[in-house]
């Protein structure tokens, strides 16, 4: 069985840390077998954010890396996931890894699509939404290939006589050699790395300085899109109706039934909808969720009487 990974960020306030609480409990429901689950908890003081009833699997907390430094949800996000993304290199291999925010929920299986996908795919180093929506009808579905990356501008904006601006600009300059265009990402509500990214990135140094980023205006997600490109491979769509990632930045792209009828298995944003608050929209799918349980149970319980 394909193994992987989680990584989760979660903010500093207790509504953050029950969403990321829901969300483990939606993975543990469809997809027990994560190996190593790590959280990233910005909290100022120490909390205990290990689920308390399930322990799923190897669970490791990053306590507030970078405090107070970089804005957070920017650089400090960037250099923090990127600390994080080198303790994974460091305790895999796995098959790959899966980054999600705590308003994404689990909805279904998804670990042997992705990891058969990822394997008749050699080329793919980023696995998600292409872009900022799965709602094909959005200008801001697929590659932005005309809008000018974060980094770029970023780069621009930043002293030019410092090590973190050769470093990054030396990645930058080898993404563009291996085809980035634009702004190339998959959303980072929720993503899938192969090993094979974290690997490359590894071999790179890419992981050795992430203060590097705490001072740029760059969103994570845009970050490994273009990283991916440094590492040689390409960001790849997998949104289509049937495939598991149905993320939208800022609120679901379709109402619940949508989704579920789309087959969607790992979904963003749950914090809202035009129609549904995300109290609405969470007590649905953890009702399905529950009478999905309830009814393998009962399944299991009649075989054994048998």
């Amino acid at each position: 069985m394909k193994s992987f990974a989680v990584i989760v960020p979660i903010g500093p306030d207790a509504a953050e840390l029950r969403r990321f609480h829901e969300l483990i409990d939606s993975l543990s429901s469809y997809e027990p077998g994560a190996r190593l689950c790590v959280a990233i908890d910005s909290s100022p003081v120490v909390r205990n954010v290990a689920p308390r009833d399930k322990r799923i699997c190897r669970f490791i907390t990053l306590r507030a890396p970078f405090r107070g430094q970089g804005e957070p949800r920017l650089g400090r996000l960037s250099a923090s996931l990127l600390a994080g993304y080198d303790l994974i290199h460091r305790a895999g291999p796995y098959d790959f890894v899966l980054r999600a925010d705590t308003d994404a929920l689990i909805t279904g299986k998804f670990r042997n699509s992705v990891s058969r996908f990822l394997a008749l795919h050699p080329h793919t180093g980023m696995l998600g939404t292409l872009g900022l929506t799965c709602f094909r009808e959005s200008p801001y579905y697929g590659c932005q290939d005309k809008d000018v990356s974060d980094v770029v501008k970023a780069l621009a904006a930043m002293p030019r006589d410092t090590p973190a601006f050769t470093r990054i600009e030396s990645w930058l300059r080898t993404a563009c050699r291996n085809g980035y265009v634009g702004k190339e990402y998959c959303q980072g509500g929720v993503y899938a790395l192969p090993f094979r990214t974290l690997q490359r990135l590894f071999d790179l140094g890419c992981f050795d300085h992430p203060e590097d980023w705490l001072t740029m205006a760059v969103p994570e997600d845009v970050m490994m899109g273009m990283f991916t490109r440094t590492a040689g491979f390409e960001c790849t769509d997998f949104s289509m109706p049937g495939e598991p990632f149905g993320s939208s930045y800022g609120g679901h792209a379709w109402d619940p039934r949508e989704m579920l009828r789309r087959r969607h298995a790992l979904i963003h944003s749950v914090k809202g909808h035009p129609m549904y608050s995300e109290r609405v929209l969470r007590r649905f799918f953890t009702t399905r969720r529950v009478t999905l349980t309830s009814g393998k149970a009962r399944f299991a319980e009649v075989r054994g009487c048998r």
